[in-house]
């Protein structure tokens, strides 16, 4: 349905540093996409996930000396934040999308995990925020900057893996309205073929 996709890309984009959000971020694209069929939120999302695609290979390409980005100038700083705005937008409107889906199929569970997932994720986007304005303040020796750093890298990771541990359980777990008329439907013919073999059987 989609949710494959997106394991897959999530698992790429928590090592972002190392590069592979290249790849992560237009699986979590192309996941959220075929999402879109079922909860037009998850369209959204996929949009800004082409957005942070450009984004990494923007750093990729400065890495590898073929545009040069200053990371001290206005203009890394407008696309970082602009990133990690991104990234609170793309969780929004995903996990939103998840909670309705599960709230239909009787996954309730998961309705419920999705917006405590939301409420940490959304905390970690608002510290990278803030670090962000301390850094181009010129704060970054400052306590209170060293301790946020070490809480960012530490909810970076916390966080990381536990919403992809969640997505993992919709994959598994979650039946939307849409795929159990599906499954419905294959069970109907299924059904209507079972009688026309006994109807037969019994001519015969």
């Amino acid at each position: 349905m989609g949710f494959g996709l997106c394991v897959l890309g999530y698992l790429l984009i928590i090592f972002d540093s190392f590069y592979v959000g290249v790849i992560g971020w237009p699986l979590l694209a192309w996941g959220f996409y075929k999402l879109g069929r079922v909860r037009r939120g998850f369209y959204a999302s996929g949009a800004m996930c082409a957005l942070c695609a450009l984004y990494s290979a923007a750093e990729l390409l400065a890495l590898a000396k073929v545009i040069e980005l200053d990371s001290g100038g206005d203009l890394y700083f407008a696309l970082h934040l602009s990133y990690i705005l991104l990234g609170a937008f793309i969780h929004l409107t995903y996990l939103l999308s998840v909670r309705d889906i599960a709230e239909e199929g009787g996954a309730l569970k998961i309705a419920m995990h999705a917006l405590s997932w939301l409420a940490f994720s959304e905390l970690y986007y608002a510290c990278c925020a803030a670090a962000a304005f301390m850094v181009r303040a010129g704060n970054t020796g400052s306590e209170i900057a060293q301790t946020l750093g070490n809480v960012i890298v530490i909810m970076k990771y916390v966080i990381g893996f536990t919403n992809l541990w969640f997505l993992y359980g919709c994959y598994t777990k979650i039946t939307t309205a849409a795929q159990m008329e599906k499954d419905e439907e294959i069970l109907r013919k299924i059904e209507e073929k079972d009688a026309k073999r006994r109807r037969k059987r019994e001519k015969d």
